[in-house]
């Protein structure tokens, strides 16, 4: 053993013998520390040492040109400045190190390897624009509209490295440019867009669905106490009397963000457990608490309050008011177990009266309401509510006494004149008389004199309903003109009649004016205006939607001016055409207003293979010429874009010899909308598996960031997600259970969401390559094919919109508004840009598992306000926080502000365990930049080559400089 140690302690010393190797320059051995060459000219760096040795270069793709100890350039650009340092291969701290500058008289600075950068408040970053020429000056950085950078942002410049942005901040967050002055011209570099993830700032959101709780001696309780964050670093605890109580952690899937529910379970209550429970959130910001009243009783209860407004005459339950009157009965109820049933009697069965039962906060209180307006003597009488629970029934009774003004009006018979007068309670009579013809008596202009007459009831007496009364007044001879007059009175009020009455000795004969009776004049009206209501009625007619293809093909744009490719123009390709007789129609895959779609067996249609299934999209037979154009342009715009395994694929057609048929791959999974709906609790329960933690723990991560890539919580002790390759179905067996008609087993997780958003973004990258936008891009209009490979397509045909919730009315056409862009909805403008809108709302829907964008929105004058002034929706509840970074990223206010698909595509890449083999070279990019400079480099990278691929997009490119 001593001897091992003493050669341990030996070798290092040893290995120091060794120099360091030497660097060379096409064979001149260098003696300074750094090398101006120009570009294009081909240059030899050799290595020269007494071991094996291994080169270290700014870029991994550098590497190629590294053949033993030879790194050879044939073609230098401006990315190949950097610093190249060679060193032995078992003793990396004895090396030498050459920096070269590759001259370009365009490009002052390097390439970024990433121009979107996602950090965390309070972390570093290093701006890589190294400087290409070393006569540069003044190197510093701005703000890419030419504003300086803010005032609290600390950095350091270095022309070898870059920039190099210390303690990022939330309020960093904008486009920046590197810059420099050669003989005194300032040039930029391209342009870094930086986003800084807010650390969490606030304690926990807590609530409980009721604030208080009756249970019954022996029974078990249940209280979920909702907790929300920003992320998943916190704690909720139970506490009770300063005892902390048992509890059981779920994720609440019905959340806008990052919530779990804490379950509270207490079995078999009892006196002692009555009182307050706690509910505490915690996390790094601080806590929040919510407290419930727990009651215990001995048996079960109803009980009632009755709540009646102080307007009403009341006595306990006895209700009086006048006639015309609106009237609430309202009744408070405390019962347990719940009220399972409730009714409201009235007395007569044809009362017209609305009502309401609403349970107050989950509790065990709840509030009924009876309303009844304009009451009349029909409302007269009894109203019972009764309640019932699965243990208790009672009920409550009002009275109601409606009073009504008396009516009155006067008969002359024989020489009586009769006064009747109808109204509850009963009226009192009076008579008055005046001399001349008057109006009335009993005012105090005239001089009235009252007379005694009799009254009486006539028929019977009701409850609750109007009385009729009678009092007769014996009318003597006079020469002279009288004026009589009836007065009815009660509680409600009161009504009058008069009548004029003159007599004569010589004729004996009486006239008699009933003067409010026979001066009432009867209108009659409005007839005309109800006849012509319904002739404009009739005349309305609503204009019909036709149908159209969402997919436009633009063939040049002159800023906001974009002219369209006529696809009626394209032309068709006869080798399309497919026989009729050899395709099978069948079952119906989704119908709409002008046709369908349904599944078919082409024979033949595929070489080396005896059938195919496919979806056949035909219109209906009542197809007006512009339908059967709208298909037919249809078909020849998938036709020109040509295939993509993230398309719908157009296989054949039949246009000849009967109605046109168009011929597209079978997705047998459906869209994804229902995909994700279907599978969305299964998700949950396959991803969620968190009990209860001690104090202080750290079980809320957001396992979908973990670099192992699991796809969930699991609890204590249970195995953890294996690799997402290892859960990937076979091709082979998905696609017999696409054949057989079978749907797809597999549940769904973190990986699959990442997916099915890569592959969308994938799509619509190759759509955009073609000049080609979508302008309905949502889950609805993605199809899932075998194997969960998810294809765009537009299924606008087979959509009845007219009945379809996501489209709305606007002006005369209905619109997918809540997927729409600001310029779309506002401006009518659809561009590659507003599909990247689109893209960012059908990332919610998929990281929401199918819920509708906006919920609980009313789509009205608010909702356009909301979108106008910038309003994001809240992080979706299954979204890393990297995925909701590129939806709002995507909903920029700034159409050119949003990012490329194929900068979308390369960010989502990163996000997966496996990344696809387009994005591999991205990867190890990166990943040479994290060993040149582990300890500033704190996101990943992407390749230069991503330039590239935004010119492949050419309605998306901005300008950098």
């Amino acid at each position: 053993m001593l001897c091992i140690a003493l050669l341990i302690a030996v070798l290092p010393c040893l290995a120091k013998e060794f120099p360091a190797p030497v660097i060379k320059l096409d064979s001149y051995l260098l003696n300074q520390s750094e090398v101006v060459l120009s570009a294009n000219k081909p240059f030899i760096l050799s290595c020269d040492g007494q071991a094996d040795i291994i080169w270290k270069t700014r870029l991994r793709i550098h590497q190629k040109q590294v053949s033993r100890e030879t790194l050879t350039v044939k073609k230098p650009t401006t990315e190949y400045t950097g610093t190249y340092r060679c060193s032995y291969k078992n003793q990396t701290d004895l090396y030498s190190e050459i920096h070269i500058y590759v001259t370009d008289s365009v490009k002052a600075f390097t390439s970024p390897q990433s121009p979107i950068i996602i950090q965390k408040e309070g972390s570093n970053y290093l701006l890589d624009c190294l400087v290409t020429n070393p006569e540069s000056t003044e190197f510093s950085l701005q703000m890419a509209n030419g504003s300086a950078v803010p005032s609290k942002m600390n950095y350091t410049a270095d022309p070898k490295r870059g920039i190099l942005v210390r303690n990022l901040q939330p309020s960093y967050s904008g486009d920046y440019v590197c810059t420099v002055k050669i003989n005194g011209v300032q040039k930029k570099s391209d342009v870094f867009q930086i986003f800084v993830i807010e650390k969490t700032q606030k304690p926990p959101v807590v609530s409980l669905p009721a604030n208080r709780y009756v249970r019954i001696v022996g029974e078990t309780l249940h209280i979920p106490c909702h907790a929300e964050n920003q992320d998943h670093s916190y704690n909720i605890t139970w506490s009770s009397s300063e005892k902390v109580l048992n509890y059981k952690i779920n994720r609440d899937k019905g959340c806008e963000r990052i919530c779990f529910i804490s379950l509270l379970t207490i079995h078999q209550v009892n006196m002692s457990d009555a009182g307050n429970l706690t509910c505490t959130g915690q996390n790094r910001a601080g806590r929040n608490s919510v407290t419930a009243v727990l009651k215990v009783v001995d048996k079960p209860y109803i009980q009632f309050k009755p709540i009646l407004s102080s307007e009403y005459k009341v006595n306990g339950t006895d209700i009086e008011v006048m006639q015309g009157d609106k009237v609430e009965l309202a009744v408070q109820i405390e019962a347990y177990p719940e009220v399972k049933q409730t009714c409201w009697k009235t007395p007569k069965s044809n009362h017209t009266h609305e009502e309401t039962f609403n349970r107050i906060n989950n509790s065990d209180s709840y509030m009924t309401t009876m309303v009844l307006r304009k009451v009349g003597a029909q409302d007269n009488g009894h109203y019972i509510f009764t309640a019932r629970s699965a243990s208790v029934n009672a009920s409550i009774i009002f009275t109601l006494h409606v009073y009504q003004k008396p009516n009155t009006f006067i008969e002359w018979e024989n020489g009586f004149a009769s006064c009747m007068a109808s109204g509850f309670p009963i009226p009192r009579i009076q008579w008055f008389q005046c001399e001349d013809a008057r109006a009335m008596c009993s005012s105090n202009q005239t001089a009235a004199v009252e007379l005694m007459a009799t009254q009486s009831t006539l028929g019977d007496v009701r409850e609750y309903e109007p009385v009729l009364v009678k009092s007769v007044l014996p009318v003597t001879d006079a020469n002279t003109t009288l004026t009589f007059e009836c007065v009815a009175t009660n509680i409600a009020g009161e009504h009058r009649d008069t009548f004029t009455f003159k007599i004569s000795h010589l004729l004996n004969t009486a006239s008699v004016w009933s003067v409010s009776v026979w001066i009432t004049v009867v209108l009659i009206g409005a007839l005309c205006l109800a006849i012509l209501g319904m002739l404009i009625l009739f005349y309305k007619h609503r204009k019909a939607h036709k149908y159209e293809i969402h997919w436009k093909i633009i063939e040049a744009n002159e800023g906001n001016n974009y002219t369209f490719i006529d696809p009626t123009q394209l032309p068709y390709d006869k080798k399309l055409e497919f026989p009729r007789n050899k395709l099978k129609l069948g079952q119906v895959l989704g119908a709409g207003a002008f046709g369908k779609v349904v599944q078919a067996t082409a024979y033949g249609l595929v070489k080396d293979e005896s059938f195919t299934r496919v979806a056949v999209k035909m219109l209906k037979p009542s197809a007006h010429f512009e339908e059967k154009e709208a298909l037919m342009s249809e078909l020849k715009i998938l036709n020109y874009i040509g295939p993509h395994e993230n398309i719908v694929n157009l296989l054949g057609a039949c246009t000849q010899g009967g109605p046109m048929l168009m011929i597209t791959e079978y997705c047998c999974q459906g869209d994804l909308l229902n995909f994700l709906r279907q599978r969305a609790e299964t998700f949950v329960n396959n991803n969620l598996g968190v009990q209860s933690f001690p104090e202080n723990s750290n079980l809320y991560k957001n396992v979908a960031l973990q670099q192992n890539h699991s796809t969930g919580m699991t609890n204590s002790g249970s195995e953890s997600y294996k690799d997402a390759q290892s859960t990937q179905m076979s091709k082979d067996i998905c696609q017999e259970s696409c054949n057989e008609g079978g749907k797809d087993p597999w549940s769904l997780d973190n990986i699959d969401l990442l997916t099915f958003s890569y592959q969308v973004a994938k799509g619509m990258e190759f759509l955009a390559s073609k000049n080609c936008i979508h302008r309905d891009l949502a889950a609805r209009n993605v199809l899932v094919s075998d194997c969960r490979v998810v294809k765009i397509c537009d299924f606008g045909l087979a959509r009845d919109i007219m009945n379809d919730l996501n489209y709305v009315v606007k002006g005369n056409a209905r619109l997918p508004v809540k997927w729409m862009s600001p310029e779309s909805i506002f401006e009518c403008l659809y561009t590659v840009q507003s599909d990247v809108w689109s893209y960012g709302v059908l990332l919610w829907e998929i990281f929401s598992l199918g819920m509708s964008p906006y919920p609980n929105v009313v789509i009205d004058a608010q909702f356009y306000k909301m979108i106008k002034d910038g309003y994001h929706m809240p992080q979706p509840d299954f979204a890393p926080q990297e995925m909701y970074t590129i939806m709002k990223m995507c909903w920029s206010l700034e159409p050119t502000l949003r990012p490329t698909f194929a900068n979308i595509r390369e960010l989502i890449a990163k996000l997966l365990p496996n990344q696809p083999s387009e994005d591999v070279k991205a990867s190890s990019l990166q990943q040479n930049n994290e060993d040149m400079y582990p300890e500033f480099l704190m996101g990943k990278q992407c390749d230069t080559e991503s330039v590239c691929r935004d010119e492949a997009q050419p309605l998306m490119r901005r300008s950098l400089t």
